[in-house]
């Protein structure tokens, strides 16, 4: 298989300061350069797109080139090459301009995957017009890794198959092609919706992990202890959620501190601590304690309106139509990553 990926990854980051080697193990470099190297190790045939030579040192150039991967400095002449495409790239804009600079040069039915650098929906947005009218045969997904490639915990790439709402972004024999290359390098491949892959794979796997441990406990306690209706509980989990996440997007992490009085909220909370196993809300109201809100500053929050967004998606189709909706969802969207 013919394998592009853009970016070697930001080694200083890796060594320097997350101390990946210390932390998790295997060996230098990581990231898309270590991508690149397991897959010619398995026998494909890759190029690595990477501009900037300095990202790392000249032995961990050899590195990769001893593996088998061409390293070139021209998106377009990686382009030309893959069946697959892997952008490990940087968050946001960069990508999505290396996905416009290739998409017209990528060979006949090529798969362009994103990795934590952005959505797989948001990157088909971007990229819709050329979709349509010039590239149909082009597939958009995911391969993305569950950890730093070149660690041993890299067990997993999360591919991203069909949208939850429904729009499939890749042909299924582009997303099995995908999963053919997961397993040539004894990785397991995991195809979850498009729009839950960031949830499960990116970064804020930590914002997820302990998020949902909260959920799970809230619903544990609230069924078995209080015996409260299941309706009623999930409510009050979504009010929490949708609290946090609007205030947030209007007001960032400095305006939700500001909002939310953190005496008052580690009093309520001490009285959910109901039984010997909530371990999770002990250690959470520890750190909360703890957490000097001096570090991030405060902010007043800006005009932010709490609503339920997926029965507010339901009444403004009713009013104003599907089009119109899917192009306020498209707008809105895209305004995360600006």
């Amino acid at each position: 298989m013919k394998i592009s990926i853009y970016g070697a990854g930001n080694q200083k980051l890796y060594l320097e300061i997350l101390n990946v080697l210390e932390k998790f193990g295997g060996e230098p470099p990581y990231g898309g350069a270590r991508m690149a190297i397991e897959f010619a190790e398995a026998g494909h045939d890759v190029i690595l797109a990477e501009p900037n030579k300095d990202v790392m040192s000249e032995d961990l150039w050899k590195t990769v080139e001893d593996a088998g991967v061409r390293v070139v400095s021209d998106d377009i002449e990686a382009a030309k090459h893959g069946e697959v495409h892997i952008l490990f790239t940087p968050f946001g804009k960069i990508t999505i301009n290396i996905a416009k600079k290739i998409i017209e040069h990528v060979p006949e039915n090529a798969v362009i995957c994103n990795t934590c650098t952005l959505p797989t929906p948001v990157l088909y947005r971007t990229l819709e017009g050329i979709l349509r009218l010039k590239r149909k045969d082009v597939g958009i997904s995911s391969m993305h890794p569950t950890g730093v490639p070149g660690t041993p915990g890299q067990k997993y790439y999360t591919i991203a198959g069909k949208a939850l709402e429904g729009r499939e972004y890749a042909t299924e024999e582009q997303i099995n092609k995908l999963v053919e290359l997961v397993e040539s390098i004894g990785k397991i491949p995991y195809v979850a919706p498009a729009d839950v892959v960031p949830a499960v794979a990116d970064m804020g796997a930590l914002v997820t992990a302990i998020t949902l441990v909260g959920v799970l406990d809230y619903y544990r306690v609230g069924k078995t202890i209080i015996n409260a209706p299941k309706d009623m509980i999930e409510k009050q989990i979504l009010v929490s959620l949708q609290t946090i996440a609007s205030i947030i997007e209007t007001s960032g992490i400095e305006g939700l501190m500001k909002v939310l009085d953190k005496d008052a909220l580690i009093t309520s909370a001490k009285n959910m601590l109901i039984d010997e196993k909530q371990e999770d809300l002990k250690l959470a109201l520890k750190i909360i304690e703890e957490f000097d809100k001096s570090t991030i500053g405060e902010k007043d929050v800006n005009q932010t309106y709490l609503v339920a967004p997926q029965a507010l998606i339901k009444e403004a189709t009713s009013l104003v139509g599907k089009n119109v909706v899917e192009g306020m969802i498209r707008r809105s969207s895209n305004k995360l990553f600006e």
